[in-house]
C-alpha cells in the first residue's frame, strides 16, 4: 500500500518540483549573471583608465600639499613685479634672431609650486614614448586637484596675462620687422601694435632619443617662449638649438612642416642649456629651433612649458583683410581657414 501511494506522489508532485527548483535556479544564476556583468564592466573600466585610482591617491596627497601652501605663493601682485623687472632687466641679443635667456624669471617659491605640481608622467599623451605634450586646455581637467589649481594660474594668469605681454613689449623693435617682413608698408606697426599674449600652452615631457629637426613655427607666431623645468640632479645639457635660416626661404617656408622643411640650408648658431626656473624666449624670424635628447643622455625626463605670444588670430586676419591682395599673399595660407587654430 505504501509503494503505491509513494509511486503515485513520486509521479504526481516530482515534475512540479522540478519545476520549481529550475525556475529557482534559473533565477539564481540570472542575479549572478547580472552581478557578473557589473563586475566585468567595472574591470574593464578600470583597465580603460588605469590612472583612476591613483589619481584619487594623488588627490588626497596634492590637496593636502595645497591645504599647507600659503596663498601668498599665488597672489599675482608679487609674481607681475617680479617678471616685469626680471624681462626688464634681462639681457637680449639679436644673434641668429632676438632673443633672450632669463634665469630665475619667476619667485623661486612660485617656481618651486609649479615644478611640484607637475602633472604624472602617466597623464601625458602616450602616443610617443620619447615626445609627449601635455596640452594645458585639452589635458588639464583629468589631472589631480593641485596640477589643475597651480598649472591654470600659471598658464592662464601668469604666462598668457603678463609674461607674454611682456616680452612683446621687450622685443617690439623685433616684432615690428617680424611682421614687416611679410607684407611690409606699414603693416609691420600696425600688426604690433594689436594686443599680444600667450598661446597653445603646453608641458613637454621628453625622454631619451627625442629629436626635433629644425623648424618655425606659423608666421602669426611672433615669439616662441620656453620655461625650463629641472627636478634635482638633472643634467642641464639639453636644452634648445638655434639655426640660422637664409630670408628667401625663411619666406617660402614659414609654417611648413618640419618633413618638407628638411632640405632648407641650416647653419647651427647656438644652443641653451636646459636650467631650471630659466625662460627661453626668441622671436620667430631669421632662425629656426630643434632640440635633440640623444639616446645615451642620462637625463631620464625632461619637462619645458612652451607657449606662443601671438595676437588674436581674428584680430590679425581683420588688419589682413585690410591690405590688398597681392601685399598680403604671404598670409593666403592663414586667411584661407586651412591653418589650425591658435587662440
Amino acid at each position: 500500500m505504501f509503494g503505491f501511494v509513494y509511486s503515485r506522489l513520486k509521479t504526481a508532485l516530482l515534475p512540479e518540483f522540478r519545476r520549481a527548483w529550475s525556475k529557482d535556479f534559473d533565477a539564481s544564476v540570472r542575479t549572478l549573471q547580472r552581478e557578473l556583468s557589473h563586475v566585468q564592466a567595472e574591470l574593464a573600466e578600470l583597465r580603460l583608465h588605469p590612472r583612476h585610482a591613483r589619481r584619487q591617491g594623488v588627490d588626497a596627497k596634492q590637496g593636502a600639499i595645497c591645504s599647507r601652501t600659503s596663498m601668498r605663493r599665488l597672489a599675482i601682485e608679487p609674481i607681475r613685479t617680479h617678471i616685469l623687472r626680471a624681462v626688464e632687466d634681462a639681457s637680449v641679443s639679436t644673434e641668429p634672431t632676438t632673443h633672450t635667456v632669463i634665469e630665475n624669471i619667476f619667485p623661486k617659491d612660485f617656481y618651486e609650486l609649479v615644478n611640484a605640481a607637475i602633472p604624472p608622467a602617466e597623464l601625458f599623451p602616450s602616443r610617443d614614448p620619447v615626445k609627449q605634450d601635455f596640452h594645458l586646455d585639452e589635458h588639464l581637467e583629468g589631472a589631480p586637484l593641485l596640477t589643475r589649481r597651480v598649472w591654470r594660474f600659471f598658464d592662464e594668469d601668469v604666462v598668457a596675462g603678463i609674461l607674454a605681454p611682456a616680452l612683446h613689449h621687450r622685443f617690439h623693435a623685433a616684432v615690428i620687422d617680424h611682421y614687416a617682413e611679410t607684407a611690409g608698408g606699414d603693416f609691420g606697426t600696425r600688426a604690433a601694435a594689436i594686443p599680444h599674449r600667450g598661446f597653445a600652452g603646453r608641458l613637454h615631457l621628453r625622454r631619451p632619443g627625442y629629436h626635433l629637426k629644425p623648424h618655425l613655427d606659423p608666421k602669426r607666431v611672433v615669439i616662441t617662449g620656453l620655461v625650463y623645468f629641472a627636478r634635482p640632479g638633472d643634467s642641464e645639457a639639453y636644452g634648445t638649438q638655434l639655426f640660422r635660416v637664409g630670408s628667401r626661404s625663411r619666406r617660402a617656408r614659414w609654417g611648413s612642416s618640419i618633413r618638407k622643411m628638411k632640405d632648407c640650408p641650416w647653419n647651427w648658431r647656438a644652443r641653451w642649456r636646459s636650467v631650471a626656473n630659466t625662460l627661453f624666449a626668441f622671436v620667430n624670424s631669421k632662425a629656426a629651433h630643434g632640440a635633440t635628447l640623444p639616446a645615451d643622455a642620462p637625463l631620464r625626463e625632461r619637462y619645458a612649458h612652451q607657449f606662443y605670444v601671438k595676437p588674436r588670430d581674428g584680430d590679425l586676419k581683420k588688419l589682413l583683410l585690410e591690405l590688398p591682395p597681392d601685399v598680403r599673399r604671404n598670409w593666403a595660407g592663414f586667411l584661407d581657414e586651412k591653418s589650425k587654430p591658435l587662440d
